[in-house]
């Protein structure tokens, strides 16, 4: 079971050279990431909006925070794996945070992360106010997050499977939460997925969330690669 998680959002690059970001991605977590004893899985999901404000966006899962709380400098595999990375690419920047899973809508860690090719996922991301306890947000978060307005718009053919609010609990990174929410059936209904993509962001700039002062966007997402614990 997994106990902590590593979301990071990449930038487009200025040089623009995607297949060179991805290279990246993938030598960081083969020759840093999966060497801690903790690592558990890594998914790199695409996002499928042109012109995105995130290009990739990374989910892995770990055992315990040993990973998160373990800066590179106090970890050598990863030193070395980024100071080699930045070899190949020396203009890839992820804002990226160290979080635990704070609620799931049906009660139960989604935990394994594999899934087919064909899953999509709506990926949202949450600045909240300092004066906006965890308790308070987490309390409302399926009403303040869109989840609720997203269950009454799915139809059993998009395959909605769950959503899961992940906490940040490490003092760096932009957002305190982020939200993953998994569809089985929207890989051959694209625009419908755009549509769900469009009703959460018009949630986002509603009075309820900018009262609060909480700060939001998403994207559709589909996973381009995985890796997994290597099991002796």
């Amino acid at each position: 079971m997994a106990g902590a998680f590593v979301w990071n959002f990449f930038l487009p690059p200025p040089s623009g050279n995607l297949p060179k970001l991805v290279e990246y991605w993938f030598y960081v977590g083969n020759h840093g990431v999966k060497h801690h004893p903790d690592f558990l899985s890594s998914h790199l999901h695409k996002n499928l909006e042109p012109n995105p404000k995130f290009v990739y966006v990374n989910f892995a899962a770990f055992i315990t925070n040993g990973f998160i709380t373990t800066p590179p400098p106090k970890n050598p595999d990863m030193k070395r794996a980024m100071e080699e990375a930045h070899k190949i690419m020396d203009d890839a920047k992820g804002l990226m945070g160290g979080f635990a899973e704070a609620a799931v809508t049906t009660g139960k860690s989604p935990y394994p992360y594999e899934r087919p090719g064909t899953t999509r996922f709506l990926i949202s991301h949450f600045a909240v106010p300092d004066d906006i306890s965890s308790e308070d947000f987490e309390a409302n978060w399926t009403d303040w997050t869109g989840v609720s307005l997203l269950e009454k718009e799915v139809s059993p053919d998009m395959g909605y499977a769950y959503s899961a609010l992940y906490r940040r609990v490490t003092p760096h990174g932009p957002y305190r939460y982020v939200v993953r929410s998994e569809f089985a059936g929207l890989h051959d209904k694209m625009e419908t997925g755009f549509g769900l993509l469009g009703k959460l962001r018009n949630h986002f700039g509603t009075e309820a969330l900018a009262s609060k002062k909480i700060e939001a966007d998403a994207g559709l997402c589909k996973v381009v690669i995985d890796m997994h614990r290597d099991e002796n």
